[in-house]
């Protein structure tokens, strides 16, 4: 059973359905609708055998999803009385990454929505919903052997599509970090990836025209055996990202890192970690001598080479 908020008098709030259970049920949430209450409930185990329910709640519905060491709930509350709330459910597999399911209005189906090292929500293009942002630890690094990890560095962005989500960036012809693609671009075998197609190496969102609205930086490539390196801008808008400014990068250094937005007289300012070609195929600590930040800022339709600071 749930008790009421004054747990003290012993009132009860709901009474849970009785079920053989392996395990005892977690409370993960619980939505209001009106006068009704959804609760959602979570436990590790793979069988139940269905027994006598209770009068006071039903069963809905159950689902058997991966297993993990832990269990989550989360509820995104539109703007308005025209959509239902969004219920996502976090399965966590391992210390780094976890699944997120998105279930249905009629709480009869889950779908997977994204696999990451960590998520948020943040409202992109100030509609009043909520995008999920989906975070892998590593960038999709194709020039540098330095194994960078531990931030949020390759970042997914999902949009409402009525009840469901589709995912706007990357882009759809993008191909997603794989190891394999990464293996034949360091070992000069590009046959299978047409070099036309971008790659983000690693992007990051800041508020750069200080409009409270934040644009999305990227660092990309294309699969060439020569880099063909670009810094990007772009904003979110009825549903799709669209570029703001962008700029070819030299060839003469390897950019394989956003180290951040900074305040200048000037305006917001990117910097860039670049790195020698040299220091970049041996790898090793990114942070030794070999690597240097390069300063970008946005001038309209442009990304320029900003004026170094005086110190």
């Amino acid at each position: 059973m749930i008790l009421g908020a004054d747990s003290s008098s012993g009132q009860v709030l709901i009474r849970l359905p009785f079920v053989h259970r392996k395990a005892v049920p977690q409370l993960l949430g619980m939505l209001k609708h009106g006068t009704d209450i959804e609760l959602f409930l979570g436990r590790v185990d793979l069988k139940s055998e269905p027994g006598n329910f209770g009068a006071e709640a039903a069963l809905v519905h159950d689902f058997t999803l991966y297993s993990g060491p832990n269990m989550g709930v989360g509820f995104l509350q539109p703007p308005d009385a025209r959509h239902a709330p969004a219920v996502f459910i976090d399965i966590h597999g391992g210390s780094y990454w976890g699944t997120t399911y998105t279930l249905a209005p009629d709480r009869q189906s889950v779908v997977e929505l994204f696999t990451s090292s960590d998520h948020e929500f943040a409202d992109l293009d100030r509609d009043g919903v909520y995008e999920p942002i989906a975070w892998n630890r590593r960038p999709f690094d194709v020039r540098c052997d330095f194994g960078i990890f531990g931030g949020h560095f390759y970042p997914e962005v999902f949009v409402p599509t009525g009840a469901n989500y589709r995912k706007a960036w990357p882009l759809s012809d993008w191909p997603p970090p794989d190891l394999g693609l990464n293996y034949h671009l360091r070992n000069r075998a590009r046959n299978d990836v047409s070099s036309g197609v971008n790659l983000q190496i690693v992007a990051g969102f800041a508020d750069l025209e200080g409009d409270g609205v934040a644009e999305l930086i990227v660092l990309q490539d294309r699969p060439r055996e020569e880099p063909a390196q670009a810094l990007a801008v772009y904003r979110l808008a009825n549903k799709s990202f669209h570029l703001v400014a962008q700029t070819s990068l030299p060839s003469q250094a390897i950019a394989y890192l956003l180290d951040g937005v900074r305040d200048s007289s000037s305006g917001k300012e990117i910097l860039v970690r670049t790195a020698t070609p040299a220091k970049c195929e041996a790898g090793g600590d990114p942070k030794a001598e070999g690597t240097a930040d390069v300063a970008y800022i946005v001038r309209g339709s442009r990304l320029l080479p900003a004026q170094p600071q005086k110190r």
